[in-house]
């Protein structure tokens, strides 16, 4: 797994483990709006127990017949969907309808309670039962509903299947009467067919035909064959005796080719002993020798008439091709003629072969329609696969479900509670987290203070110490000075206001601990309550604040006199002074610009500790004096949508506002889980 798929699994838990604590929280702050509801939903739930009628119930079931119906009506009971309809008509008001009709015409008495009972009807799951509940007033009269709704939806069916059977009948019929006419017709077009073209005698002549074609071709092929073979054979390969030759085909030249044959193996052979009686006497005689001479002239002699037997056998096998190929092309022809003769005969028997099927089958047809007609019962009764099983049980009470309304009840409520709170979350838009205010404003977060409420004493929460022990609380300030100390982008940073938004948000405090982590490191700080109605530095300082910035800008007293030690080395401390209700005139005062200056060539760091942005125009005032201003936002209690409006107040003074801090930060959120090691910070 890769670093941004990690990391992407990381933010998505954040998010999610944040959620859980804002809706805990929620649930922790209203917890009695939950109990409220739940008690609603109780109340609700045992109005309606102690509202609701008596009603008795009773019990009547359908099932099934094994051996009714036909194939086709047992086999509907496979479609899921027939339980469903069966149930429907159960239900429907036809049934309750006729049920009403029945119950009139049978027990006057119980028409004033007509309608009171309530019909539901369920297939019992894994059974071909169907169970027909009512619910009504009366017991009596609901067990009697029961079973007349029953009965009315049996008249039902066998009413509809008489209404079936007859229609199938009457379509069967009208069915029946038009294929016996289509069979009628058939048979007169067979039968008109079979005079008209007279079948019998076109059947055996074309079985004649197709065996003279058979034969036909069959001698055609033989003379083609016989054809090749004198066409492949010179006069030497004829007169050699081939069993397949002309002289061999049982015409009249049979003879000829016989004795030409005779003669030329005749003299093949003299000649053969005569040319070895010659080259034997060549050993003996000379050429010159008379006999020898004769021997020779007897050999050529003999050459002489196996050349003449050549040339008459040449001459024989141009007569016999000639003759073989006048007797193909009469096969051929006679071919030809046997063929059109074939076609036609068989287009007349194919025909007929097609009337003889359409005859065929519209006796099929009409044979089973009268099977289906034959089939179907008059009785409508003896196709009902459905039949009454079980009468109406005795009426018993209704069971008023007290477990099931408590349930309803407590479920209902919390859900409505749990809404109502889902609600208040959307609306809510405080922060609880670093996430959220990331998601909600674009200025850094240069700090996250966390909360030690623990801490806190009658006279209020404790500045930080030397050797403070809130080890947590301690390393965050020290991590918002390097946040400041290292800020790019900001050359010179020696006056600071540190402000909110609403009051409450702890700024007074927070502002005194970082002048104190300031002075730490080695600053000289000076730390200066602006809040001119509300300021209490002072008092956490535990020093005299009956002069301070009041006076100074009032030109009543010079500001070295106003100037307090703090108890800390390198941090002092201007206090409020008296009260005023001027704070806004007092801070346009021409001399406030004159002493920051001195203050800022004085010391190395000037924080001013101004009044909420939202209660009063002075922070927006002054800021636009100094080198930058912190908002303090404090977690869980400070809105987005005024924090929103305090920073847009700055901003049109053209404010350089560093960035945000969080307070009270509870470290138990996923946010968080880094400051859970306090013994690290210790070491």
């Amino acid at each position: 797994m890769d670093d941004s798929t990690t990391s992407a699994s990381g933010e998505i838990g954040s998010r999610v483990g944040v959620k859980i604590y804002r809706y805990r929280g929620i649930i922790k702050r209203y917890w009695w709006l939950l109990a409220l509801c739940v008690g609603l939903g109780l109340a609700y739930e045992i109005w309606v127990i102690v509202s609701k009628p008596t009603r008795y119930v009773s019990v009547g079931k359908l099932s099934v017949v094994e051996t009714g119906g036909d194939d086709n009506s047992r086999m509907r009971t496979m479609d899921p969907s027939w339980y469903g309809t069966i149930i429907k008509i159960l239900e429907s008001p036809a049934v309750r309808e006729r049920a009403d009709r029945n119950t009139t015409v049978k027990n006057p008495a119980f028409e004033n309670l007509l309608g009171t009972v309530e019909i539901a009807a369920v297939n019992e799951p894994n059974t071909y039962f169907f169970a027909v509940t009512g619910t009504g007033r009366n017991p009596e009269f609901t067990r009697f509903y029961v079973d007349h709704a029953m009965e009315a939806f049996m008249e039902m069916r066998r009413e509809e299947g008489r209404d079936a059977v007859r229609l199938r009948v009457e379509e069967l019929v009208q069915q029946l009467e038009r294929e016996r006419g289509l069979l009628t017709q058939a048979q007169q077009d067979l039968d008109k067919f079979v005079d008209a073209e007279n079948v019998p005698f076109i059947e055996s002549q074309a079985a004649e035909i197709a065996l003279s074609l058979s034969q036909a071709r069959k001698d055609r092929d033989s003379l083609a064959q016989q054809i090749r073979l004198y066409e492949h054979l010179n006069e030497g390969g004829l007169l050699k005796g081939s069993k397949s030759g002309a002289g061999n085909d049982g015409n009249p030249d049979t003879k000829a080719g016989n004795g030409g044959q005779d003669k030329w193996i005749q003299a093949q052979q003299d000649l053969a002993i005569k040319e070895a009686e010659l080259k034997r006497k060549a050993l003996i005689w000379k050429p010159a020798h008379p006999r020898y001479q004769l021997l020779i002239d007897e050999i050529d002699r003999l050459k002489l008439s196996i050349e003449v037997l050549k040339a008459e056998a040449g001459k024989d096998r141009a007569a016999a091709l000639a003759r073989l190929k006048a007797e193909v092309d009469g096969k051929d022809k006679a071919i030809v003629e046997l063929e059109e003769k074939a076609r036609n005969f068989s287009k007349i028997t194919a025909k007929y072969t097609s009337l003889k099927g359409e005859v065929t089958r519209r006796q099929e047809q009409v044979s089973q329609t009268r099977g289906h007609l034959d089939a179907i019962q008059l009785e409508p009764s003896r196709n009902e696969i459905l039949a009454i099983r079980q009468k109406a049980t005795g009426a018993v009470q209704e069971d008023r479900g007290i477990i099931k309304h408590t349930l309803t009840g407590i479920i209902g409520g919390l859900l409505l509670g749990l809404i109502i709170l889902f609600l208040l979350d959307r609306a809510d838009d405080r922060l609880a987290s670093s996430s959220e205010m990331i998601e909600q404003f674009s200025e850094p977060i240069l700090g996250q203070i966390p909360d030690v409420a623990a801490s806190r004493t009658n006279e209020g929460l404790p500045l930080l110490q030397p050797d403070d022990e809130r080890f947590v609380f301690a390393e965050a300030f020290r991590s918002l000075r390097s946040s400041l100390i290292f800020m790019p982008n900001q050359p010179e940073l020696k006056s600071l206001i540190v402000t909110s938004a609403i009051p409450n948000e702890g700024k007074s405090t927070l502002c005194s601990n970082l002048g104190i982590t300031m002075a730490a490191a080695g600053a000289r700080v000076l730390l200066v309550d602006a809040d001119l109605r509300r300021g209490d530095l002072a008092a956490l300082f535990e020093t005299d604040g009956r002069q301070g910035l009041a006076n100074i800008l009032r030109s009543e007293v010079p500001w070295q006199n106003c100037i307090r030690e703090t108890g800390y080395e390198r941090l002092s401390l201007i206090p409020r002074g008296p009260v005023t209700n001027q704070s806004g005139e007092l801070l346009l005062k021409p001399i406030l610009p004159k002493l920051l200056a001195e203050w800022k060539s004085a010391f190395d760091l000037v924080i001013f500790n101004t009044a909420p942005i939202l209660a009063t125009d002075d922070t927006p005032t002054l800021a636009p004096n100094f080198d930058g201003t912190l908002m303090v936002i404090r977690a869980s209690f400070t809105s987005a949508r005024l924090t929103r409006n305090a920073l847009n107040s700055l901003y049109q003074r053209q404010v350089n506002v560093l960035g945000l801090i969080m307070n009270c930060v509870d470290t138990e959120l996923p946010d968080y889980y880094y400051y859970r090691y306090p013994k690290y910070y210790a070491a």
